[in-house]
């Protein structure tokens, strides 16, 4: 690597272990994080996402492994010496200090003087565009307008990398959709290194850049959102991300006319672009998307399918259909098919995933 390199890069962990007692909590977990990526750690509850930004943070010491931040060797760095800033779920605001008090806070701890604090508590919030709050308290603020004066507070510290806790979990349906715009804004604004944690994933594909996907102390993929969407490595990625959530048709991967396709031993095959040399083997699943299923125009190849169910979500429906026995979800227009009807598919070969079931892991 080059010093160029080491220079982009912001964070480095390497082999983090982590355990409570006989219950390991992390598994030899790498990551690098490059200079103004926006990474989400996402996974569901108990996987160690939490525990590893709590680690990153030097808040809980880790059993084996290294951290570095900026090419520094931070892992036995006490936190306030890591140069990182916190925005946690619960705000965690002095109630008995305004909003000016608890941004500048930090720069108090620094011995800061009036004119800098003055200068960078009204940078940050014109940033934020919360400078009418300045002489509130924290009581008289909404759910969001708190969760800006914590991002505020650390902002206002400058920091080389933000650790954000699942700081939106607080917040109603339409809070979240809001204060999710404004960090996303904000990253772009900044272009700082963002660590956030997450169980949504619908939060994951619409802040990050790159998605670490995680479950039981272990990374399961790493990408942009678009290969952890349509490229998940294995069965756990393509389950945990999408709603509704990909099917999986089990059958056999074969060779027709020297091109693999998929076979679901019941009279029904379907090409697959997958590369050239692929090897033909039994034992998969097919993975489709609810998108990968549509109507089939006049002419176009299709194969029959039961509408078994149609449920509205307002500008589409999700519809039910048997497929060959096979039960699939697909995204469609809404009002285009009623149920019970029968209706002419195609579904988008060049899109689907094959999984080796018995590994769980992509084919091609």
């Amino acid at each position: 690597m080059t010093g160029t390199d080491t220079m982009k890069r912001s964070l480095l962990l390497k082999s983090i272990c982590k355990s409570y007692g006989s219950v390991s909590v992390l598994k030899g977990i790498d990551i690098e994080v490059q200079e103004g990526d926006f990474v989400v750690l996402l996974g569901p509850s108990g996987c160690g996402k939490s525990t590893l930004l709590h680690a990153i943070a030097g808040l809980h010491p880790i059993d084996g492994g290294l951290i570095e931040i900026e090419g520094r060797d931070v892992t036995a760095v006490p936190t306030r010496e890591r140069d990182i800033a916190m925005v946690f779920q619960s705000y965690a605001l002095y109630p008995n200090m305004t909003v000016r008090q608890n941004i500048a806070f930090p720069l108090r701890m620094r011995s800061a003087s009036a004119a800098e604090k003055e200068t960078k508590v009204a940078e940050v919030a014109r940033l934020l565009q919360i400078e009418p709050l300045l002489e509130r308290k924290p009581r008289e603020l909404s759910g969001g307008q708190r969760q800006r004066v914590a991002i505020g507070r650390a902002l206002v510290r400058a920091p080389k990398i933000f650790l954000f806790d699942e700081p939106l979990s607080n917040l109603d349906a339409t809070l979240r959709v809001e204060t999710r715009a404004e960090i996303k804004q904000l990253h772009e604004r900044i272009r700082k290194t963002m660590i956030y944690v997450t169980h949504d994933q619908i939060e994951a594909m619409t802040l990050a850049t790159k998605i670490v996907v995680m479950n039981k102390g272990e990374v399961q993929q790493i990408g942009s959102p678009y290969e952890i969407y349509h490229r998940p490595a294995n069965l756990f990625v393509a389950k945990f991300v999408g709603s509704p959530a990909m099917h999986f048709v089990p059958g056999d991967l074969v060779l027709a006319n020297g091109r693999p396709a998929f076979d679901d031993r019941k009279g029904w095959s379907l090409p697959l672009a997958l590369p050239e040399g692929t090897v033909a083997k039994g034992d998969v699943l097919l993975g489709i998307r609810p998108e990968h299923i549509r109507l089939a125009r006049e002419g176009q190849p299709a194969i029959e399918a039961r509408v078994e169910m149609v449920e509205s979500t307002g500008p589409e429906d999700n519809v039910t259909l048997s497929l060959h026995g096979h039960s699939l979800v697909a995204r469609m227009e809404t009002g285009s098919v009623a149920q019970g009807s029968v209706v002419p598919v195609t579904i988008a070969a060049e899109k689907v995933s094959v999984f080796d079931a018995a590994a769980g892991r992509l084919i091609g």
